[in-house]
């Protein structure tokens, strides 16, 4: 073979794997950012970051608008925001540790590492409010119960009288929030009031998961914070992400927003503070980036590997993307351990893949992982209140591009 035919090879087997690497329509995803700026511009969003990745390579990522409208500071890629609820999933890969690790387990009855469980009791009547009359408990909670949100808690996000008063006395109201000075405080309101129904008969969405971190506090000797960043944040290079964003970061902030009454989109007169944070919260608490937050992704995506560090075993992992909950949520949705679950396209408006698993945050943060495809996709903003336009509007563009394959 000549040198003219070894190039020849050479370019058109380069541009082959380029393309098995990333096959997506690039071109279908002008409308999302069409999309996104029309929203910027009509004061819906002071700034949105989006990440795709597909078979490991960052295909679309890009920001857009501001990180604080008050500052006329543009939003850059990889700032810092507070994810929210997207730290529930973090918790849940901490908690399936100490399972292969043989220091818990799905079915053990959660009161035995956090007693106030075990005297509980069910409200017969949601609409009569946190104090309403109650039934004895018919069996234990368990870990797997916290894990899938299927315990009977609450986390006081409905608009029934139950919740709305939950809400109140856990967290106050949105722009004069509960400071408390460590995560044992705001349990300890959860357990005063009743289970909302009996363990494993209903999905509703919850604070497990700050039951669960203290549980993992217990079990673990560390404090969470200690135990996150040695066993995930570390070892997977997420330097961007914990509970208190280091000086030199916090310019990388963005800023919440909101709109008002007459719709001006401002900055809210209340941000998380940076430093200083001593809850270190299951349900939300944390900062992180992009790009950190993609490595998170790429784990789950690898099975339980990132750049050679193993976090969790192959077959946790697949244990973990099951829907658990059977047909609790409906005839499409489940949940697994730690993750919302699509299982079943047929019965569902968007167009991702059975097996897409994903989750968000109340600030409009969101991400998905798409194991068919190996497509992740992670939306990076801060507003209030949270809405899934982004998110139905980011899977139709990213599901368009592979079918204009």
């Amino acid at each position: 073979m000549n040198f003219k035919n070894l190039i020849l090879v050479f370019y058109f087997t380069f541009n082959t794997i380029c393309i098995a690497q990333s096959s997506l329509e690039l071109s279908k995803l002008k409308d999302f950012e069409v999309y996104l700026k029309e929203e910027i511009n009509n004061s819906k969003a002071a700034g949105v970051e989006i990440l795709i990745n597909h078979k490991g390579e960052n295909v679309w990522h890009k920001s857009f608008g501001f990180s604080s409208l008050k500052d006329n500071r543009t939003l850059e890629k990889n700032s810092i925001y507070y994810i929210q609820s997207m730290t529930k999933p973090i918790m849940s890969v901490a908690i399936m540790q100490l399972i292969e690790r043989g220091k818990l387990s799905l079915d053990d009855y959660a009161y035995h590492y956090y007693p106030p469980l075990e005297k509980l009791r069910v409200i017969k009547d949601m609409n009569k409010g946190i104090y309403g009359p109650t039934d004895d408990i018919k069996e234990p909670i368990t870990i797997r119960h916290l894990l899938t949100h299927t315990a009977g808690l609450s986390h006081g996000l409905e608009k029934n009288i139950f919740d709305q008063q939950l809400f109140k006395l856990m967290y106050n109201d949105l722009f004069h929030p509960a400071v408390y000075n460590m995560l044992e405080e705001r349990v300890d309101k959860l357990m005063q009031v009743p289970l909302i129904g009996q363990p494993g008969e209903q999905w509703y969405y919850s604070a497990a998961p700050d039951i669960l971190a203290l549980i993992l506090q217990k079990i673990s000797g560390q404090s969470i914070d200690s135990y996150l960043r040695e066993n995930i944040f570390d070892p997977l290079s997420m330097i961007d992400t914990g509970y208190n964003v280091n000086q030199s970061q916090q310019h990388r902030i963005m800023q919440v927003h909101f709109n008002t009454d007459d719709g001006n989109l401002i900055n809210s007169h209340v941000q998380v503070p940076p430093s200083g944070n001593l809850v270190y919260g299951g349900t939300h608490g944390i900062f992180s980036s992009t790009e950190d937050f993609l490595k998170f992704c790429k784990m789950i995506l690898n099975k339980g590997v990132y750049n050679g560090n193993r976090i969790l075993k192959e077959e946790t992992v697949v244990l973990m993307l099951q829907n658990h909950v059977g047909n609790l949520i409906g005839q499409s949705r489940g949940f697994g351990l730690g993750f919302g679950v699509l299982y079943n396209t047929s019965k569902d408006p968007s167009p991702a893949n059975t097996g897409q698993i994903y989750w968000g945050g109340y600030f409009k943060t969101h991400f998905f992982i798409d194991p068919k495809e190996e497509i992740i996709g992670i939306i990076m903003t801060q507003k209030i209140p949270n809405t899934d336009e982004y998110v139905i509007e980011l899977n139709r563009a990213v599901y368009g591009a592979i079918l204009s394959q």
